[in-house]
């Protein structure tokens, strides 16, 4: 059974006069503006959920069988597929596995859709604070021994959520992580959102559930090709955690139109993958991205420490990479995915052709040759703090709130999620105290204060 097929056999048979969502009809009238952006086939895939499609809520039959398709190609106890991205499965694996005051222990450099469930599910979180590595910028990989100590000092830790890969690729110890969870009876929860292509490549660490997590949720539309937002989410066959508590979760804040598009677009994209032809492909990108790397100049430096080998992260030495990256984008028409003062970020994936590789290179390489006035690094992006919590992020969420001014907000509690995006990683949550050296992070002149 295939959504793409039941999407094809419908036109092959007599058509049913529909009545029903949405009424553009598979593209009986398309609005001339979206007609010109989408054409008129993505309409032609649009249903709701007609007679023998299936729904994506309570699986029966198509849907049930991709999913199905999908376990078996990433060895999971359970599959979903997630039609509003990453943050919808981190949402629902939080609200599966954690009720109010539920302890939860999370690395701080999580991305802000685990804030946001502390929010829906009311848990209480333990923070702890990864290693840095000061000359790139970035945080390292988390290591069982970071987090050990949390469970010999606190009773009942219901979870743990970390980030593997990060943003910047950077891996954590999994297996090791995992069995200290084992032990303390805690579900691993691990965002690996940008590590779509990890079945299907030796890409520097096994994928999150063949590890030893519990559940992990992945982005295809990051890395694996797919469009914005199609996702995964996937149990893993050790797991203790019940399928139809996910679902249930999942119900409780998905849309009831999931987009059939984009159902069928995940199929697609999953199938190949796991085909000869994907696996191909990624080998052919990770050759490539080898070739690129030999071809940098020697004041550039490539990151290449426990990472995922599809992420670029370049540093130029002695020289401010923002200064670097407007070069790019004015000059040479090149945008980077993410840059700091110390580093930019490159996202390869399918779809990154060696002629895009050979560009990227070739402006690399002269700007590397010229001589520009770079600005002195006067800051560093590690303003990351282990938070002075007042009140949990869900309690906070609850309270009456006010606009101030950023200069008098300092003493006062948070009552909103302050960041830049991306990486998406919050500086200031709900419930946190606001210091001093918040304030000198923060480019907007008000705050939002309980």
């Amino acid at each position: 059974m295939s959504i793409i097929k039941k999407i094809k056999d419908y036109y092959k048979s007599n058509k049913s006069l529909l009545f029903t969502t949405p009424t553009h009809s598979q593209g009986s009238f398309i609005i001339p503006d979206a007609q010109d952006i989408l054409g008129s086939q993505y309409f032609k895939s649009d249903f709701s959920e007609i007679d023998g499609f299936d729904n994506l809520r309570a699986p029966q039959d198509t849907i049930k069988a991709v999913l199905e398709q999908i376990s078996q190609i990433y060895h999971s106890k359970y599959s979903f597929m997630l039609t509003n991205g990453s943050t919808s499965g981190i949402l629902a694996a939080m609200l599966s596995v954690l009720k109010n005051n539920d302890k939860v222990l999370i690395a701080r450099n999580c991305h802000i859709s685990v804030y946001n469930g502390l929010v829906l599910t009311g848990a209480r979180p333990l923070w702890f604070l990864p290693d840095a590595d000061e000359q790139w910028g970035i945080y390292k990989g988390i290591t069982a021994k970071d987090i050990e100590k949390y469970f010999e000092s606190e009773n009942d830790i219901k979870a743990v959520i970390i980030t593997s890969p990060t943003y910047e690729g950077i891996f954590s110890d999994i297996k090791n992580i995992s069995e200290i969870c084992k032990k303390n009876n805690a579900i691993l929860i691990v965002d690996e959102a940008h590590g779509a292509l990890l079945n299907f490549a030796d890409l520097g660490s096994k994928p999150a559930i063949l590890s030893g997590a519990d559940i992990s949720i992945q982005s295809l539309h990051k890395t694996a090709g797919a469009i914005n937002p199609a996702a995964l989410m996937h149990i893993a066959d050790s797991s203790p955690v019940k399928p139809e508590s996910v679902q249930n979760a999942l119900n409780l804040i998905n849309t009831t139109s999931p987009s059939y598009p984009l159902m069928a677009d995940i199929e697609a994209t999953v199938k190949y993958l796991n085909s000869s032809a994907g696996k191909e492909y990624i080998t052919n990108l990770l050759q490539q991205i080898e070739i690129f790397k030999t071809c940098l100049s020697q004041n550039i430096s490539c990151y290449s420490e426990n990472n995922d080998k599809t992420k670029l992260l370049l540093r130029f030495n002695g020289c401010n990479a923002l200064d670097i990256a407007e070069i790019l984008n004015t000059k040479y028409n090149i945008e980077e995915e993410y840059s700091t003062q110390k580093a930019l970020l490159f996202i390869t994936g399918i779809g990154t052709t060696p002629e895009k590789l050979k560009k990227l290179s070739e402006a690399l390489f002269n700007i590397s040759d010229e001589n520009f006035e770079s600005h002195a690094d006067c800051t560093n992006p590690l303003n990351l703090t282990l938070p002075v919590m007042k009140y949990t992020p869900g309690a906070a969420y609850q309270l009456d709130s006010k606009i101030i001014d950023k200069d008098s907000a300092q003493g006062c509690i948070c009552a909103e999620c302050i960041m830049k995006y991306p990486p998406g990683i919050p500086l200031l949550l709900p419930g946190e105290l606001i210091q001093n050296s918040h304030l000198c992070c923060i480019e907007k002149s008000t705050v939002r204060v309980i």
